[in-house]
């Protein structure tokens, strides 16, 4: 009886830190307009790399290079369904947003208005001030360079949460569908 109720407890605690155990996400990407690329690594507690690369664009849309000889391709028409697909950016809590764009005269203005839209959203969804960093550098000639850092966290229960939430709505369309079928 108490060796099985200590594999209980050790199953418990087990599934309960897993559960709970904070996931951190780290994001550095750097665009560069006037070359067309945008270089991108992705990783998990600041030291392990789960994807990088650089994003480049083709004839029918955009191609993920994520080492030497392998590219995943994206064609435009594919963008629109893998955007409405289940959403987990809900499930992600923002640590630090950092933005540092490097401009030419001409695009001053435009970049200047979506820094300070930026700021806004981020304070409008209870972003604290302390977790934002915006730079706008101006220097000579036509030039648009955009580098941001961001870290989030997330944990499986707030994962799994989520998912079942997006599952019993589309159970409910479904229902209503089938309900609606039945009744006409």
């Amino acid at each position: 009886m108490s060796r099985s109720f200590l594999y209980a407890v050790l199953i418990l605690l087990s599934t309960a830190f897993l559960l709970f155990f904070p996931i951190v996400i780290e994001s550095d990407t750097h665009l560069d307009l006037n070359r067309k690329k945008c270089g991108f690594a992705v990783f998990a507690f600041k030291r392990i790399k789960l994807i990088g690369g650089y994003i480049a664009t083709y004839d029918g849309g955009l191609a993920l290079h994520v080492s030497k000889k392998n590219a995943i391709l994206i064609p435009y028409s594919q963008m629109d369904s893998e955007r409405k697909r289940f959403s987990f950016i809900r499930t992600f809590r923002l640590i630090s947003f950092r933005l540092t764009t490097e401009t030419g005269a001409e695009y001053l203005l435009p970049v200047g208005l979506i820094h300070t839209a930026l700021r806004a959203c981020f304070f409008a969804i209870g972003g604290d001030k302390d977790k934002i960093e915006n730079n706008l550098w101006l220097t000579d000639g036509d030039t648009l360079r955009v580098s941001l850092n961001f870290v989030i966290f997330f944990n499986l229960y707030i994962l799994l949460k989520n998912f079942l939430k997006f599952l019993k709505e589309k159970i409910k369309i479904l229902w209503r569908k089938k309900m609606k079928k039945s009744t006409a």
